[in-house]
């Protein structure tokens, strides 16, 4: 269009070429008036044409703006939606089923199993325990069940919500403020005590016990006047607490031995927690292979047999337990015997490596389906305490072997299975830094609360 346009114009600024002086012929004036015309009409045309597309355009532009007005409705739309409907919110209790509360609320059958199978991915609705809440809610003119949300745990809920005669789940974590907390304390009397006693959780507890298993037995190693300093991330919502995270850092004192643990992920994405050398704590066996016991008979050379009445070596140790208590297995390996083994009665052995094994006496029953053969992980329960064979009550008489020699377990020194390479040292030195000045800021402050 814009050449014709550009002809055109040069048509008509053209001056006419005479063959003499005479005045411009009539028909020549017409010719320039009729491009002229021409000229103007194509004008008119093309601003019809940009026009109507502007038209086009404004209608785009109509069809975005409502969206951007729409965050106001939104939120009026929402306030509307809670007026009409009515929160109903319920608590399983034992006995009552998820299955039954929706059934209470005029679910069909096929609807509660259709919400069942949609949820599956999320969660197993048989798991729901005693005190989960749900929230029901209802249609106040419809009386229909038009949303349902299940309280997973503080971290998460799960809603469901209603699309014409379909369900549809959706997993949420609701918004919560990280708070790392420093928590110093002194053991009196026992470590579990003590700890709860300074507002730390059982199972943060547990798992302090767990980290340091390696190095301190907490049922025997444990005195008196020994300190403990915990960094844990502490989660809150609207200003009050909800629930704990990591231990980020610990330090023991234990009988004036400093053991010191880090959380720390490398940069292989893996998470575990090291010394202050970056070695990890977890070592190629755990300390003891019972989480609760008390030692009923160190490793001797010659000790008294209650029952044969004789002095005869015993290469073990015994931890007395109540029967049933879980025994776990010190490190990863491969049963080498199972089954019936004469005054130890029933009984494990597993084979960790070229240098190590492990015997496990006198249990009630082995876990199911090992064999001879079967390979175990650390931690895995192996069998159960007991009293069958020689033994006097129940307990599990626990031995180690070095080379095809007994050692006393409870002074083998295990070495860490792997340490941080020079990569990731770096920021692992930063962090025992900050944990240092956490530590720090605690004694000099005596504030929780970094």
């Amino acid at each position: 269009m814009s050449t014709i346009f550009i002809k055109l114009l040069s048509i008509i600024k053209k001056k006419p070429s005479y063959t003499s002086k005479k005045s411009p012929t009539p028909s020549l004036r017409w010719d320039r008036i009729l491009l002229v015309s021409i000229t103007i009409a194509l004008i008119v045309v093309f601003f019809l044409i940009l026009f109507r597309s502007g038209d086009h355009i404004a209608a785009t532009e109509e069809l975005i703006a409502p969206l951007l007005v729409s965050y106001t409705d939104y939120f009026e739309s929402r306030q509307d939606w809670s007026l009409n409907h009515k929160r109903i919110r319920e608590r399983i209790v034992k006995g009552k089923t998820f299955y039954e509360i929706l059934a209470g609320y005029g679910l069909s059958p096929l609807h509660i199993i259709g919400i069942e199978e949609t949820i599956r991915p999320f969660f197993n609705m048989s798991k729901t325990r005693a005190g989960q809440i749900v929230d029901i809610w209802l249609n106040k003119k419809s009386r229909k069940v038009e949303k349902i949300s299940l309280h997973l745990s503080a971290e998460k809920t799960l809603f469901i919500i209603r699309n014409g005669d379909d369900f549809l789940p959706s997993l949420t974590s609701p918004l919560k403020i990280t708070i790392p907390t420093a928590i110093n304390g002194e053991v009196s009397n026992s470590f579990y005590q003590s700890a709860i006693d300074r507002g730390i959780p059982s199972d943060v507890i547990m798992e302090i016990a767990d980290m340091l298993a390696w190095d301190i037995d907490f049922l025997v190693d444990i005195r008196p006047g020994d300190t403990f300093q915990v960094v844990l991330n502490r989660y809150y919502r609207k200003g009050k607490y909800i629930s704990h995270g990591k231990v980020l850092a610990i330090r023991f004192v234990n009988q004036k031995r400093v053991h010191e643990s880090f959380y720390f992920t490398d940069s292989k994405d893996r998470s575990g927690y090291y010394d202050r050398k970056g070695r990890s704590l977890r070592k190629a066996f755990l300390k003891s292979p019972l989480r609760y016991r008390r030692i009923s008979s160190y490793f001797s050379s010659r000790r008294f047999h209650p029952i044969l009445k004789t002095y005869r070596p015993h290469y073990g140790v015994d931890y007395a337990a109540p029967t049933g208590t879980p025994v776990e297995s010190v490190g990863n390996g491969r049963i080498s015997f199972i089954g019936w083994k004469g005054g130890y009665g029933r009984y494990i052995r597993i084979r960790h490596n070229h240098i190590y094994e492990t015997g496990y006496g006198h249990l009630s029953k082995f876990a199911k389906g090992l064999k001879k053969g079967s390979r175990v992980r650390q931690g895995d329960v192996i069998g159960y305490v007991g009293s069958s064979g020689l033994s006097t009550g129940p307990h599990l008489d626990f031995s180690i072997s070095e080379r095809g020699r007994f050692v006393n377990p409870l002074s083998i020194k295990s070495p860490p299975a792997f340490r941080l390479n020079r990569g990731d040292r770096k920021r692992f030195d930063e962090l025992v830094i900050q944990m240092e000045e956490t530590w720090q800021n605690y004694q000099t402050s005596g504030l929780y609360y970094l």
